[in-house]
This record gives structure tokens, C-alpha cells and sequence, in this order.
């Protein structure tokens, strides 16, 4: 057990991050004293995304300032939920970081000797694997997550959820030589300081728009790979829809009118008249 967990209280994945009266603040919008632990868990799971310190304590505000934002105590009843939901946020946060300011990853292989060398081996391993990987074995073999707030976090029902995570495992596999249960057993360098207050967003900045990414009717963000395949299924329902709408036009569409049938007999009369 690391020292970051043996400060936790109750078991693995039981992670209060702070007070039931920060908690209640947050309902308010107001801001918000960080306890070091809650701290110290989303860093841990930036720096794993990032593998470097600079941005994964930026990345750690940001989550925060974003979670007191988010909050709301109906959608998150039980503290068991708060790791994975803070998890999820620091996710996003962290690869969209990636996407927006490329962070130089030094390889382990050059860290010889060096304490935080394990750490870097499972950075290296990690950032081999798609984002919704990543998470799903962050929360299960580092906090113990149940299987009821990894589906919410990733947003599928749970015999999906567990073909995900025997994917997950067999590609870690294949980039590392470290068993998965080095997660719960390493932990990142930390030589900064890390969050201790934050402020909340205003609502215009937690907008789509501004953060790049939705978020469900559970109130955990939309993980990448699964908006990808939500949007993947929306579009081919909608040109399903577009194609069956013009076959129906087409085949109720009335066809060119036919000359009208002249009797050459009445012709014939009336001409005679």
C-alpha cells in the first residue's frame, strides 16, 4: 500500500476528498479548500497522462476549479463516487492538455538510478493506450473502483465494461513488463506545491464550447473515445433517416402525366358537325 493510500480512510476506492461541509459549498459555487489526499489522487492521475509536473499541478487546479463548477450532491450521493468522478475530470483535462500544448516526455530509459524511474516505465506504458483505457485501469488497479461508478465513468453497461477491461489489460501487456498492481504501488514525483483553495468557473466557461467535451446525465464528463462513438452512431442514424426520407419522396412522388386517350370517333363527329 502506498502512503497516499494508507492516509486514505475506509477501504481502496472509498476516497472522500473533502469534508461533508466543503461538499456543501460547492452546491453554492463558492470556493473550495482542497484537502491534500483529493489533492494529491488527481495529480498523481495527471502526472500518469502527462509525465510532467508543471502541467499535471496546472492540470490539478483546473479539475478542481471545474468539479466545484460541476458539483451536485443528487447526482453524487455516496463519497465511493467522488474518485471516479474527479478521475474522469482529471482525465479529460489532462489529454486535452496533450492536444493543446505537446509536454516534452523524457523516456525512462534515460533514468538510470533515478526514484521516480518505475513511475516513468508506467507513464510510458500508459500514454500507449487510448484514454478511456487509461482511466479504466487507473481506477481499477490503482483506487479499487467498483464496477458501478467505472460504468458510469465510462458511460456503458457493465458486460461492455468488462470486455473494455480485459482489452485494457492484454495492451498494457504488451508495452510493459510491470504488473498492473505497480499502480497502486508507485507513485509520481512530486517536487511543487500542490493546489490548496480554488475558485469556480463562471458558466459560459463550462460550456461545451469552452471545455470541449459534454457531460452525461450523471454529471460525469463524456470520456473522448465514447463521444467519438456516440457521434459515429448518431451520424449513421441520421443518414439512415435522410436516406429512407428521399426514398420515400421518391416513390410517393407522382410520375409524369400521360397524354389523355383521345376517342378517334368523337374526333371524327366533331369535325363532321
Amino acid at each position: 500500500m502506498t502512503s497516499t493510500q494508507s492516509q486514505m480512510s475506509g477501504e481502496p476506492g472509498y476516497f472522500p476528498p473533502v469534508s461533508p461541509h466543503d461538499w456543501s459549498q460547492m452546491q453554492h459555487g463558492e470556493s473550495l479548500a482542497i484537502s491534500p489526499n483529493a489533492a494529491r489522487m488527481v495529480y498523481d492521475v495527471c502526472w500518469f497522462i502527462l509525465k510532467d509536473e508543471d502541467a499535471a499541478l496546472a492540470v490539478t487546479a483546473t479539475t478542481f476549479r471545474i468539479a466545484i463548477s460541476r458539483f451536485n450532491n443528487n447526482k453524487l450521493p455516496k463519497p465511493e463516487a467522488y474518485t471516479s468522478w474527479l478521475t474522469s475530470i482529471a482525465s479529460n483535462e489532462a489529454h486535452r492538455r496533450l492536444e493543446e500544448n505537446r509536454v516534452v516526455r523524457h523516456s525512462s530509459a534515460f533514468l538510470e538510478g533515478d526514484p521516480a524511474r518505475a513511475a516513468h516505465f508506467l507513464a510510458d506504458a500508459l500514454s500507449e493506450l487510448r484514454a478511456d483505457y487509461k482511466l479504466l485501469l487507473i481506477l481499477r488497479y490503482r483506487y479499487n473502483t467498483s464496477s458501478e461508478y467505472m460504468s458510469k465513468a465510462l458511460d456503458m453497461r457493465p458486460r461492455r465494461l468488462a470486455k473494455l477491461l480485459a482489452s485494457a489489460r492484454t495492451q498494457f501487456s504488451e508495452h510493459s513488463a510491470h504488473s498492473l498492481t505497480t499502480l497502486a504501488e508507485t507513485n509520481p514525483p512530486l517536487t511543487g506545491q500542490l493546489p490548496t483553495r480554488v475558485e469556480p468557473y463562471g458558466k459560459k466557461q463550462m460550456k461545451r464550447a469552452a471545455l470541449g467535451y459534454e457531460w452525461l446525465r450523471s454529471d460525469f464528463p463524456l470520456i473522448p473515445e465514447r463521444d467519438e462513438v456516440r457521434t459515429k452512431w448518431i451520424t449513421f442514424a441520421l443518414t439512415l433517416l435522410i436516406v429512407f426520407m428521399v426514398s420515400a419522396v421518391i416513390i410517393n412522388s407522382p410520375g409524369p402525366e400521360r397524354p389523355a386517350l383521345v376517342d378517334p370517333a368523337a374526333v371524327v363527329e366533331s369535325v363532321d358537325e
